[in-house]
């Protein structure tokens, strides 16, 4: 046996060499951690050295576009001090300045009173000239014949609709094309080679209508045609075309509801007249603000500016009309200029000494000539190009000129005193598609009450007389006339004469209830002659055939 002693001593030393052994291996743990310390450390700082260096690229790509976004906000706060200061001064100018003086020497100059004014000025002048379709009378604006059916488009005033007549199966087409950015409608076009597509000016643009008739069982039984618009039921859809803006002082509206029925504001994009080439592959159109003419492409649907230089540039578009041969196209301006551009170059001649603004043109079928008025004037004027296209080497001259005079009525009344007066200030023209029959309108003559303008005056043409020398004068021979709906029951009463005795007194026909004609067109297409529509400004459209023999004319 071991003694107690020994076991105690025993343990004791169990003990401490235990606690040592544990001593040792705390020492051995501390030593490892301090060693590790350091190498984590230095694996931290290489890993941040290393994402440091990965990050440069990205710092100075940022740097950069902070550099790029000051200097542009710096751009735009100069450019904008500059704008103010200068905007500033002209206005501290122009009120030490008269007013006459003022109006003269900054009345275009953007950011003045002067140039606000003139601008105003300006609009309500194109407003007064823009388009002769919309001084007319009555609830029809304007008619548009279809190049290729019996079709006829009418825009009613009122509604700002477009309505549509089949001659052929002599109906109204149940559907009527209306939109809410179809205000203020101006002119009317159908597209040629393109079935049943219909451009309509108007204050927001053009309206692009494209319609789909009906299935061919939906025609009568025994119609050999192809199916037309007056049969049934048609599908059609309205594209708003998007024009280019000229300046930035107009935002074009994003869109707008159906129940918004507010008049749109003129913009830039308002259009006073339109023409589409004979091919229908173009189309021009005229501006209510703007001299500039814009020239679309249909079917890709961009559109190109045809900008002018000068004052001349800010005055209103009264008339486009593009020749049969698609190589002219003529426009007239509220400045009173008219302007002929060839369509190869785009390059154009401008005549400027025209006493006022040339007002409706019609085009001869061989492109060589058009007729053209002047507003307020009896006088009818022939533009005749020399040379072949793209050449504008071409001659204004006065063909004839229309005098009012006192002529007897036709009517088969016995009384041989009683006389009307025919004739005033032409109103509208218009030229038969063989160019046989020309036919004028004329204006309310308020300084006679007995002029008669429900007539219409229609005159035998010969454009070849206009390339003769000194036979312009003969291109022009008069026919006779045509009378409006309920012409034979006016009154008639008794008036006096200035030149008989106060005594003395003859009988007159009065102008009360005269129809008043408000648009004048030929149908495109009728074999025996020439088709004239008549608008009548108590909303009846007439249709009078013209019979004739083409070779009738003796040169």
């Amino acid at each position: 046996m071991v003694p107690e002693a020994l076991q105690l001593r025993g343990a004791a030393t169990t003990s401490r060499s235990g606690d040592a052994l544990a001593g040792g291996v705390s020492i051995l743990r501390k030593q490892a951690e301090a060693t590790q310390e350091p190498r984590q450390l230095q694996d931290e700082a290489n890993g941040s050295s290393k994402i440091v260096k990965g990050s440069e690229p990205e710092s100075a790509v940022a740097t950069a576009v902070s550099h790029a976004l000051w200097l542009w906000n710096a751009k735009h706060h100069a450019s904008e001090f500059l704008y103010q200061t200068r905007t500033q001064v002209l206005l501290t100018t122009e009120s030490w300045l008269p007013a006459s003086i003022a109006q003269r020497v900054f009345g275009h100059v953007s950011g003045t009173a002067s140039a606000a004014r003139t601008d105003a000025e300006e609009v309500e002048h194109a407003e007064d000239q823009r388009s002769m379709l919309t001084m007319t009378e009555g609830p029809i604006t304007c008619i548009a014949w279809h190049p290729h059916r019996s079709l006829v488009a009418i825009a009613h005033r009122a509604t700002d609709a477009v309505f549509l007549y089949d001659l052929a199966h002599d109906t109204w087409c149940s559907n009527v094309l209306q939109n809410a950015y179809m205000q203020g409608i101006t002119s009317l076009a159908w597209q040629p080679n393109c079935g049943y597509t219909l451009a309509v000016g108007c204050t927001a643009g053009v309206c692009l209508w494209s319609m789909l008739p009906g299935s061919h069982s939906q025609q009568p039984a025994d119609s050999q045609q192809a199916p037309s618009l007056g049969a049934a039921q048609f599908s059609a859809w309205m594209t708003l075309m998007s024009f280019p803006l000229l300046g930035s002082s107009h935002k074009y509206p994003a869109s707008l509801s159906h129940s918004d029925k507010s008049t749109l504001h003129r913009s830039d994009a308002s259009v006073s007249a339109l023409a589409f080439s004979s091919s229908g592959q173009w189309l021009v159109t005229g501006h209510q603000t703007h001299g500039h003419l814009t020239v679309w492409d249909v079917a890709l649907g961009s559109a190109t500016p045809i900008r002018r230089s000068g004052n001349s540039s800010r005055s209103a578009t009264l008339h486009v009309g593009i020749s049969p041969n698609g190589r002219y196209v003529v426009s007239t301006h509220a400045s009173g200029q008219l302007r002929l551009w060839e369509t190869e170059n785009w390059t154009s001649r401008v005549w400027s000494d025209l006493r006022v603004n040339a007002s409706q043109i019609v085009w001869s079928p061989d492109s060589r000539s058009l007729f053209f008025f002047v507003a307020g004037s009896a006088d009818i004027f022939a533009l005749a190009l020399y040379r072949p296209p793209p050449s504008l080497e071409a001659e204004i001259a006065l063909v004839t000129s229309f005098e009012p005079h006192d002529t007897a009525p036709s009517d088969g009344g016995s009384n041989s005193t009683e006389r009307i007066r025919v004739g005033a200030a032409i109103k509208s023209l218009a030229l038969d598609p063989k160019g046989q029959r020309l036919v004028v309108s004329f204006e309310d003559d308020s300084a006679s009450a007995m002029a008669d303008i429900s007539l219409l005056a229609v005159y035998l043409v010969s454009a070849e007389a206009l390339f003769r020398a000194g036979a312009s004068s003969s291109a022009l021979m008069p026919l006779g006339y045509i009378r409006g709906p309920g012409w034979g029951e006016q009154l008639r009463v008794d008036t006096p004469d200035s030149a008989l005795p106060e005594s003395s007194t003859k009988k007159k026909r009065a102008r009360l209830g005269l129809p008043i004609p408000s648009w004048l067109g030929f149908a495109p297409n009728f074999e025996s002659g020439a088709l004239l529509s008549v608008a009548w400004a108590n909303g009846k459209v007439s249709f009078v055939p013209m019979l004739f023999n083409a070779g009738a004319f003796t040169k």
